[in-house]
This record gives structure tokens, C-alpha cells and sequence, in this order.
């Protein structure tokens, strides 16, 4: 075969070849994954340890949703759902809060879950109304790459956020096909769920309204916010939030953090737009595209979600503490939409060569490649860290404490920060007496002004916290940088760690 005719066989063969190519990495990177969930590393998934803290409290039965200016000074900032589901899998084999890596290993397991079952979904969608095989396989495994090249989904509530943002996406699209409004209140009720899993997940009703706003169809739009209104209700009622007011101090407050444009370069933009950019021109196309043709049911919609989800996530990405998970929901209605258009035969005819199918193929397989190569990397640096030696001992020093020093549920323990995640793992062991679980959300909400630690400073001075905690070395200093001055004395070293005690005399 001449070379001129194997570059035509490639040609021709390209999006097939993208797709095999395409299930080898994402084989390759599942493999990965599964590696980085079995391990000891305290964090595979971007601020992990929060969300294992909030299964642990659910588990020993105390309110994740507490005053955050009184002791023990903790936010959760996320909705509970994916928490309480989590936590009821871990309850019926029997573990407890203390099994703080089975927790880790029950979180990731879960989210991996969620995840393949999202990116099956909206492949069969996408097959099931087109009948192609290679879109159907391609739009799996795009999601599936760049979902897993953001991390985000690999044990946090995101991925169950994404797994309902594509159910709610198909919904939708059944409503139109059948015509059958019921389905639409299915598609708020997955909207509001999606609330409660994460806020962002607000958005998702809120494309619902804004869509029959636009067809000025009010009559559907006071029936599907009532009914959103009672499904929000019911999940205030059945969720454990421990109080109304208590539950929006904390969602609200606990993100309430201040804007900052380094931030998003750092934590959105350089994962974002300049690897993703083509994804995001094309969508704005097909969505220009949709509003000349065929300005009507589904795909006028797919038009709306976008641009609605596109400029939630910008609005809120440049807050501190935001990342590029902001942007998975817009990820998923724009893959969908970009695989129904140049699946239809006669839209984008002029887009649909040979050359044009080579270029996006290679484009494809290009990021399969890149996405893989960046987890495994990231993953195996992580690798050869001696993480499950950190975990036997801040096990260790939990147990001592607890043990040998008679810890009460009631003694407050301070950990103070440390590099390399030192305390990472102690800080779950001691959940019921650590005094401030996320010392950086407290750091931020005193900076911003959000709420006042005033009666940490008193609880300082009156020498009621038992145990401080300090890298071994290092004086015992707090993130509010308040000075404990002489409320502590030295008790031992364990290790890495110095540890101090009360200074009651």
C-alpha cells in the first residue's frame, strides 16, 4: 500500500481510530484511578478530607450543620445528599467513623461509580438518537477523560452532581420526544436533587424556568416552580440539616469567600480554556447555528443550559476556593449538544469532510493522550510518597491520645498546619474533638469578615483546649494567629509530631 493511500485509509478510518485509541487510554486511566482509590494518599480528589469529615460526623450521628462561630468551629460547604448516601453504604457494612480509610475507600469507590455511570448514560443517549456507534463511544469517552482530568470527580459530591446533570439533560429530552409533562416535573425534581448535592447544581431548575420564560408558557412555569418550591421542602425536611438557619450559614457562608483573578488563571483558566478552547468555539457555532435553524423544543434548549451554565460557573470561578469543577455541567451539555449536531446529516454539511472529521479525530485523541499522561503523572508522584506510613501514625497518636491520655469526646484538640499533609489523617482520626477540622475555610471566613472567632481567642485565654498538636519542632501557632502564649506546656513527642497540653497551673 502506497503512502498516499494509507494517509486516505487513516482519512477515512480517523474517528474510528480515535475511538479505539480513545478506549485503550481510557482503560489505561481507569486503571489509574482504581490505583489512587486503593491508596493511602489523603487526598486524590481536591479537598477530599472535607467530605470524608462530613460522612464521619453523619455516621456517629452529630449534625454536619452547626453554629460555625461556636466550638468545634467547623463549615460544611456543600449541600448533603452525595454525604448521606455515602454514609448510609458505609453504615450497612458495619464500619464506623473511625475507619477512616474505609471511609476514604468507600467515598472513592462510590464517586467512580457515579462517574461511569454518567459518561454510559450520555453515550447510550447520544446513540439511542442518533444510532451511531462512534459518537456514542466518543462522547463517553471525551466526558470521561476531561471529567477525570479535572479530578473532581474521583470522591466528592461532583460526581454525582454530574451523573444528575446528565439524567436531568436526557429528561428533558424525553419530554420533548413524548410530549409528556410529567416528565418535566422528573427533570425539576432531578434539578432541585441537584441542589442538594452541590449548589452549583441550583442552576439546572433555574434553565428549566428561564426556558419556558422565553416560550412565555407562564401557566408551566408557576406549576414547575411550585412543585420545586414543595420538592425543595421535602429534601429540607428528610436531609440532615440540622437546623434551616444553620444549614444556609454554612452552604452560604462556607463559600463566601472573596474574588481573586489569580485564583482562577491558577485553578480554572490554564485547565480550561487553553487546552479546551475548541470545545467551547464550537458550542457557541452549533448554539448560533441552533438559534437560526432551528430555534425550537430540545435543542433550544441545549442553546439556553449552556450559556446559562457557561456563565454561572465563569461568575462563580473566580471566587477563592473555586476550581474548574464549575464548568462540569457545561461540559456535559455542550459534549451532547456538539454530538447530536454533527451526528444529523443535514446540519453542518460544509464541516463534515474528510479533512475537517481527520482534524477533530486527531484533536480527540490528542487530549485522550494528554489527560491521561496528566492523572497518571499527578497520581504517581503521590504514589511513592509513604502515605500509609503517615496514616499508622497519626493512628498512633489518635490512640494514645485517646487511650493513654483518657481524650474525652468534650476535650477540644488543635492541629496546627503542616506541609506535605502532616495531620492530614490525625485531624479524621480525632474528628469528635478537633477544634478547627478546616483551618483554611476559618482562615478566609475571618479575613472576609464573614463570621467572628472571637470565642475561639476566649477559649484560648481560658486554657481550653487539652491537646495542641505541633509539627515536631515548630512552636504551636493556630491559623488566626492568635498567640497561645502560656495556656500551653509540653507533653511528649510522638514521632513527627510535639505535642502539648493545658497548661492549668
Amino acid at each position: 500500500m502506497s503512502v498516499q493511500n494509507s494517509l486516505v485509509w487513516i482519512k477515512d478510518r480517523s474517528l474510528l481510530l480515535s475511538v479505539l485509541f480513545g478506549l485503550l487510554s481510557a482503560l489505561a486511566l481507569l486503571i489509574v484511578k482504581m490505583q489512587a482509590v486503593l491508596s493511602y494518599s489523603p487526598d486524590i480528589s481536591g479537598s477530599e478530607a472535607s467530605g470524608i469529615a462530613a460522612i464521619q460526623l453523619l455516621l456517629d450521628g452529630q449534625d454536619i450543620y452547626t453554629d460555625p462561630e461556636k466550638a468545634p468551629f467547623r463549615l460544611t460547604q456543600y449541600t448533603p445528599l452525595y454525604f448521606t448516601i455515602v454514609s448510609f453504604l458505609v453504615k450497612i457494612v458495619g464500619w464506623t467513623g473511625i475507619d477512616v480509610h474505609k471511609i476514604y475507600l468507600a467515598s472513592r469507590l462510590v464517586s467512580n461509580l457515579f462517574t461511569l455511570a454518567t459518561v454510559s448514560i450520555a453515550g447510550y443517549f447520544i446513540y439511542r438518537v442518533t444510532k451511531q456507534k462512534i459518537a456514542a463511544l466518543l462522547t463517553g469517552l471525551v466526558l470521561f477523560h476531561v471529567l477525570s482530568f479535572w479530578f473532581l470527580t474521583t470522591s466528592r459530591p461532583d460526581s454525582l452532581l454530574v451523573l444528575l446533570t446528565t439524567l436531568f439533560i436526557v429528561t428533558i429530552y424525553y419530554a420533548f420526544e413524548n410530549n409528556d409533562q410529567k416528565l418535566w416535573f422528573l427533570a425539576i425534581f432531578t434539578g432541585v436533587s441537584a441542589f442538594f448535592v452541590k449548589q452549583s447544581g441550583a442552576i439546572l431548575p433555574i434553565s428549566v424556568g428561564v426556558f419556558w420564560l422565553i416560550q412565555r408558557d407562564f401557566k408551566m412555569f408557576l406549576k414547575l416552580t411550585a412543585f420545586g418550591i414543595l420538592t425543595f421542602g421535602l429534601y429540607l425536611v428528610i436531609l440532615p440539616i440540622n437546623t434551616v438557619e444553620l444549614f444556609f450559614l454554612n452552604i452560604v457562608g462556607g463559600v463566601a469567600n472573596s474574588a481573586s483573578w489569580g485564583w482562577f488563571y491558577d485553578w480554572t483558566l490554564q485547565y480550561w480554556l487553553l487546552q479546551f478552547a475548541p470545545l467551547m468555539v464550537l458550542n457557541a457555532l452549533v448554539s448560533a447555528y441552533t438559534l437560526h435553524y432551528r430555534p425550537t423544543g430540545f435543542h433550544l434548549f441545549l442553546v439556553i443550559a449552556s450559556v446559562l451554565f457557561f456563565l454561572f460557573a465563569t461568575s462563580t470561578a473566580f471566587k477563592i476556593g473555586a476550581g474548574v469543577g464549575y464548568y462540569q455541567d457545561y461540559l456535559i451539555v455542550a459534549v451532547i449538544q456538539l454530538a447530536l449536531a454533527f451526528s444529523y446529516k443535514s446540519d453542518f454539511t460544509a464541516l463534515k469532510t474528510g479533512f475537517v472529521k481527520s482534524g477533530m479525530a486527531l484533536f480527540m485523541t490528542f487530549a485522550f493522550l494528554h489527560c491521561s499522561l496528566y492523572v497518571f503523572m499527578k497520581y504517581k508522584s503521590g504514589m511513592f510518597r509513604n502515605f500509609e506510613a503517615l496514616y499508622i501514625e497519626d493512628r498512633k497518636v489518635a490512640t494514645y491520645l485517646l487511650e493513654q491520655k483518657n481524650l474525652k469526646p468534650t476535650d477540644y484538640v488543635y492541629i496546627c498546619n503542616s506541609e506535605n499533609f502532616q495531620g492530614s489523617f490525625l485531624s479524621l482520626f480525632l474528628f469528635k474533638n478537633n477544634l478547627i477540622p478546616f483551618s483554611d475555610l476559618v482562615y478566609l471566613a475571618d479575613q472576609n469578615g464573614t463570621f467572628n472567632y472571637d470565642e475561639f481567642r476566649r477559649i484560648v485565654d481560658e486554657k481550653g483546649i487539652r491537646f495542641v498538636i505541633s509539627p515536631k519542632g515548630k512552636a504551636p501557632a493556630n491559623i488566626l494567629d492568635y498567640d497561645f502564649a502560656n495556656t500551653l506546656k509540653y507533653s511528649s513527642t510522638m514521632g513527627s509530631y510535639d505535642i502539648y497540653e493545658a497548661n492549668k497551673r
